[in-house]
């Protein structure tokens, strides 16, 4: 089964979305990427959109992963409870309140890199940067969405869930290849 790799590097300005938490208070002490569920202390928390454009249905906002309610059905239609959570976010643009977001939060981490195939340097037994993700797909088998446990922020999405995600065209997502990706 492929997987292919979750970034915010879209083609265009108007599906790409930067926003901003008015009150990062209630966020401290919570792991927002460790893959730990947050629903039971899970605080109000709202962000604003600084860029030009209505926000897309999938944006980075720090480390959380804002997707749309839109969005967040078509992955709960196939994702299991224990790989991921949506908690409610409010999202304003231009002052107004938009449809409804939330955080998605990944909960399922995957050991799946291929090292004899990857580009990557390591500093203390840790990797530092990555220049290319081969993935072991055999490790990650009948996982759907999850963190790549070697490296910060890279979710994997396998194929089924992928092709839901392009057939939604959903704004303000884009799936690479591992071959296709790059880290910057």
């Amino acid at each position: 089964m492929a997987y292919k790799i979750w970034t915010n590097k879209v083609d265009n300005d108007y599906d790409f979305t930067e926003a901003k938490v008015r009150d990062l208070e209630p966020l401290m002490g919570l792991n927002l990427t460790g893959g730990v569920s947050l629903s039971e202390k899970w605080p109000k928390i709202t962000m604003d959109v600084i860029s030009d454009y209505e926000p897309a249905d999938s944006f980075l906002c720090g480390p959380m992963l804002i997707v749309s309610k839109k969005l967040s059905s078509v992955l709960f239609e196939f994702a299991l409870k224990d790989e991921i959570e949506y908690l409610p976010v409010d999202v304003a643009f231009n002052g107004k309140l938009q449809r409804e977001y939330g955080f998605l939060n990944v909960l399922l981490f995957c050991d799946a890199l291929d090292r004899n195939k990857s580009k990557f340097t390591e500093l203390n037994g840790n990797i530092d940067s990555i220049d290319r993700i081969c993935l072991d797909e055999s490790l990650a088998k009948n996982k759907l969405i999850f963190f790549l446990d070697a490296i910060e922020w890279v979710i994997c999405v396998n194929e089924l869930l992928v092709e839901c995600i392009e057939n939604g065209a959903f704004s303000g997502v884009a799936l690479k290849s591992p071959s296709e990706w790059r880290p910057f």
